[in-house]
């Protein structure tokens, strides 16, 4: 016999079915974007885009003064936020410090040191627990307990061991001591556990992280730089050309530190050159330097990083005069301005430069090794064509 439900009670369940439904449905949209305390957006929230970093950087440019500067937030991993990144990145599976991190490898944003905190040597969240634990046991259960020293028979104690209802007694000797200074001195504290009794006046102190239990000695927390992030002079031209990698140094007027040059910059100073020579005897050449693979042009300028662009600006300043000038003419190409050098000289300047070159062993991301070639003019007084000889400096001949 199959037993009925009342009909009132059969209702009553359905609707219970139901919550239940809507309760998972609820459940299965909030995965996408649950977010767990110390941790990036989990589900699948998709990776902030080149349209979100750029915005980053342009709210660091509106800033100069004060840069990206982080806040005290208890429940993030690192212990601190940046409010205002975090409403640009939001729903974006990651966090604001990872980004920021990114952006400065890039040489986009500079880092000033803002902060340092300890983290879990695991999962590199803040939020830990220091504690002593016994040396012998290992237990947490520790007790500060004072000493006695008594004078005459020179016994030491815990406190409790004295007691004697409200009198203290040695209980060694059985003496009574009644003048602390004169009978009896307390010398210090010490710990007691209470797992197994033993005494100790330096406990082992260490971690637990609150985050993913994971328990270490004090010393293996991980120390963990917060920075302020400012930015730098590739940022603005990252937001010029709405782009963050193949940022040519080139494309800023002069860096001094890797003296590499804007083409203009390069043309100017040539031309300047030019009408020195109208008015002094000397001598100006212009070396042309390209990039190869294999013995066609390979694009140095736009395949590699800012930095190792900046790298090897700042290596070819050692074989560089003051006086001389550098600047990418295209991708593949870096022409030399030299002034008071004539041809000897200019050849010299590039077998050192070969020479460099041959020791960085460079490589195109597919592996395959970059060599250079060189192409030197000289002129020995000014042209009687200006023009014509800047398309050489140029690069353009």
């Amino acid at each position: 016999m199959t037993a009925q439900l009342p009909a009132k009670n059969a209702h009553a369940l359905g609707d219970l079915h139901s919550l239940v439904g809507a309760l998972a449905g609820i459940e299965a949209g909030l995965a996408t974007l649950a977010v767990t305390p110390g941790q990036e957006v989990v589900g699948t929230a998709p990776p902030p885009d080149l349209a979100v970093k750029l915005a980053i950087l342009a709210r660091a440019c509106a800033e100069p003064g004060r840069g990206l500067t982080p806040s005290l937030a208890p429940f993030a991993a690192s212990g601190h936020d940046y409010p205002a990144i975090d409403r640009l990145l939001f729903p974006f599976a990651t966090d604001a410090r990872s980004v920021l991190e990114e952006l400065a490898d890039l040489d986009l944003l500079r880092r000033e040191l803002h902060n340092r905190v300890h983290v879990c040597p695991r999962c590199a969240a803040c939020q830990i627990n220091f504690r002593e634990t016994c040396p012998g046991c290992g237990g947490i259960d520790l007790a500060i307990e004072r000493m006695l020293h008594h004078f005459a028979c020179a016994y030491v104690g815990l406190e409790r061991e004295f007691a004697d209802g409200a009198e203290l007694q040695c209980p060694k000797c059985r003496e009574r001591l009644f003048q602390l200074g004169q009978d009896f001195e307390r010398p210090h504290e010490t710990y007691e556990c209470r797992t197994c009794a033993a005494l100790t006046e330096t406990p082992i102190v260490g971690g637990q992280c609150l985050h993913c239990a994971h328990v270490f000695p004090a010393h293996g927390a991980r120390l963990l730089d917060i920075h302020t992030y400012a930015p730098t002079a590739l940022a603005t031209r990252a937001l010029e050309l709405q782009r963050l990698t193949a940022l040519q140094v080139a494309d800023l007027l002069f860096d001094p530190d890797a003296r590499l040059a804007r083409l203009d910059y390069l043309v100017l100073e040539a031309r300047r050159e030019f009408t020195r020579l109208r008015r002094h005897p000397g001598a100006l050449s212009a070396v042309r330097m390209r990039f190869q693979v294999g013995g066609e042009p390979f694009a140095f300028f736009r395949c590699a990083s800012a930095r190792e662009v900046h790298d090897f600006g700042r290596l070819l300043a050692t074989k560089l005069r003051d006086l001389d000038l550098a600047a990418p003419t295209d991708p593949a190409t870096l022409s030399l301005l030299l002034p008071e050098t004539d041809a000897a000289g200019a050849a010299h300047v590039a077998d050192r430069i070969g020479e460099l070159c041959g020791g960085l062993a460079l490589r195109s991301p597919e592996g395959h090794a970059v060599t250079v070639a060189f192409r030197q003019h000289t002129w020995a007084e000014a042209p009687a064509d200006i023009e014509d000889s800047l398309q050489i400096v140029r690069g353009l001949d």
